[in-house]
């Protein structure tokens, strides 16, 4: 069998730019699709990726009948492949333009992971096959070379949250997964910090704080995210790590609970913690106590908005808020009887607030949808926020003034 050899720009990047014919495309390149189950994967298996797709082949098709070339743009990949099986022959001492082997391909069998152009190879296959295109048309790819699994998550989401702006819930999920197995090396760590700014990196706490609720069964979170790929459920990955957003960041938690990490000073289980291990117990505790007061949203969740984005968002913004004083008064009592305490007799307890649709558990339900339901947005989730903490502050004080929790 005979090298795969393509005309190559050596890129900057590490990569190199080359034209790749539509069939050498369609024989040897693949999309990594999640698989929870297997925790496998890294994008997103769409719904709408068919039609996309025959879309893409519908406009390859108009390009062909107007005697244009289609604009598909340079997609992104990284071959899957091991040391032997490529080289790089420089054409000159700059080593800029060169020829790119991969020997074997047909051994090598599907070795181009598509990083960014699934889609569009969806597109170019579908063109292929009905004979739109002849296979030996060419098409813009950037590739690199041996990249890791967390390295190939780290530029998909760099192109598409960075610069496309699309969903990256999924690859930060894998992320998640590669953290919490300690899989990740610290250059594939610095690769992947350097995918999101400074201001984005409460998204990987964010991101391993969910998947940790959601798969305690201690918790109240237990099996309430919906993950990639799952059935819906109370609320999605990408809705409840956002929700996070505003305890994550806020000086006022964040700066002191590490100071406090630094000197062995957080601790769960008379051990010793990093701060997202600390807030992941504050937080099982917090939504342990929300249950506790509104047992019947926590019996049948689906009936209310308590546990879906209108209810995680707005209970995250009112406690980072409340826990911001807290903490600034140097109260570290986050138990779940204090939580029960300040929320026992705010709009977090009443049923009917927080309605939405009739469940089969109770014999009557509420005849309307509750206020809470109407509270849809970011604006309003602040509203919401703001006005539970009002409730929260005021029996906290009273609770405390009284005995019943100490300060």
């Amino acid at each position: 069998m005979s090298d795969f050899i393509l005309l190559a720009k050596a890129n900057s990047d590490g990569s190199y730019s080359v034209a790749i014919s539509a069939d050498m495309l369609v024989q040897h390149a693949f999309v990594d699709f999640y698989r929870e189950d297997a925790g496998t994967g890294y994008q997103r298996d769409e719904t709408t990726r068919a039609k996309r797709g025959r879309d893409i082949e519908s406009y390859i098709r108009r390009c062909t009948v107007g005697k244009t070339k289609p604009a598909l743009f340079e997609m992104t990949a990284n071959a899957r492949v091991e040391d032997e099986d490529w080289f790089y022959e420089a054409l000159d001492e700059s080593g800029e333009l060169g020829f790119l082997h991969f020997r074997s391909p047909e051994a090598l069998g599907k070795f181009i992971s598509m990083i960014d152009g699934g889609t569009r190879l969806i597109g170019i296959e579908t063109a292929v096959t009905k004979n739109v295109i002849a296979p030996e048309i060419k098409f813009d790819l950037r590739i690199f070379i041996k990249l890791s699994i967390p390295a190939e998550i780290a530029y998909f989401l760099l192109i598409n949250d960075t610069q496309k702006k699309v969903r990256t819930d999924l690859g930060l999920r894998v992320v998640q997964r590669l953290l919490d197995d300690g899989k990740l090396t610290d250059r594939e760590m610095e690769i992947l910090k350097s995918a999101v700014p400074d201001t984005d990196s409460w998204k990987y706490d964010a991101i391993r704080l969910a998947g940790a609720l959601n798969s305690d069964p201690s918790g109240k979170w237990h099996q309430r995210i919906q993950m990639p790929g799952q059935t819906p459920r109370s609320t999605t990955l990408q809705a409840f790590f956002s929700s996070l957003n505003s305890l994550l960041t806020a000086d006022g938690i964040r700066i002191p609970l590490s100071e406090k990490a630094d000197n062995g000073e957080l601790v769960v289980d008379k051990q010793a913690v990093e701060v997202r291990e600390y807030l992941e117990r504050v937080l099982r505790n917090f939504w342990d106590a929300v249950a506790a007061v509104n047992p019947d949203a926590d019996a049948e969740p689906l009936t209310t908005v308590l546990w879906a984005p209108i209810g995680s968002n707005a209970h995250h913004i009112a406690f980072a808020d409340v826990m911001t004083t807290l903490i600034a008064n140097g109260d570290y009592n986050f138990s779940k009887a204090r939580f029960e305490a300040m929320m026992s007799v705010s709009d977090t307890a009443s049923y009917e607030f927080w309605f939405t649709k009739p469940g089969s558990k109770k014999t009557y339900y509420p005849n309307e949808k509750g206020d809470a339901t109407t509270m849809t947005g970011v604006a309003n989730y602040k509203r919401l926020g703001k006005m539970l903490a009002q409730q929260w502050r005021a029996q906290l004080h009273a609770t405390t003034k009284a005995g019943v929790v100490s300060a």
